[in-house]
């Protein structure tokens, strides 16, 4: 099965480097254009999932409309929930000074019960469940010509990648994707079950 990746276009809060977590910030209008734009792979029978959050489905909207499809809007697919730190700029507020150091090291350590963040478990979890879901769905109802386009964000794909890599959801792997550009893979429905043409190499450009 192939999923396609994608991370919402830019924000004015990725401009601004603050945190959105469940919170919702707009796209930018050079996003949207880029997006009206970006180079897709070859799809022959695609089906859209988005998160419910404004940016994700904005942006899976964008894409859609060129692809002549409706989103699915899945709350599985929102980003991770930062408690207290969402709607803050990273690294500004001193008396956060211990949940921005959690905040940063969260690839090193397990981010459980601080400042009010989703649950490593939790994350996981719904990360899991839907995995689970569109592997079903596919055997099932869409064959194997069906691509899953999966337009989220960027600790979620992390998280996803991962999870399909073998490696822990909460390592850093291949960090942030960058906003708007497509990762593919092929997955087997098996666990790790990545094939050899995916590339899960540490990505070096995070946010």
């Amino acid at each position: 099965m192939k999923i396609v990746l994608i991370r919402h276009g830019q924000t004015e809060w990725n401009l601004d480097r603050r945190i959105q977590g469940w919170h919702n910030s707009p796209l930018t209008s050079e996003a949207e254009e880029l997006l009206r734009q970006l180079p897709l792979p070859e799809l022959v029978s695609p089906i859209i999932y988005s998160s419910d959050l404004g940016r994700s489905h904005q942006s899976a909207q964008i894409l859609a409309d060129r692809l002549g499809l409706s989103v699915i809007t899945d709350t599985r697919l929102r980003e991770r929930k930062l408690g207290v730190l969402e709607g803050k700029v990273i690294d500004q507020d001193h008396e956060l000074t211990s949940f921005w150091n959690a905040y940063h090291r969260r690839y090193e350590y397990k981010m459980d019960a601080v400042f009010g963040a989703e649950s490593e478990q939790d994350f996981e979890s719904r990360i899991l469940s839907f995995l689970h879901d569109i592997v079903q769905m596919n055997e099932q109802y869409l064959g194997d010509e069906k691509e899953v386009v999966v337009v989220s964000h960027g600790e979620w794909i992390r998280a996803f990648i991962n999870i399909l890599s073998g490696v822990p959801s909460w390592r850093k792997g291949r960090g942030i994707e960058n906003n708007g550009t497509p990762f593919v893979l092929e997955y087997s429905g098996q666990p790790y079950g990545l094939s050899e043409s995916s590339d899960v190499a540490e990505n070096k450009e995070t946010a």
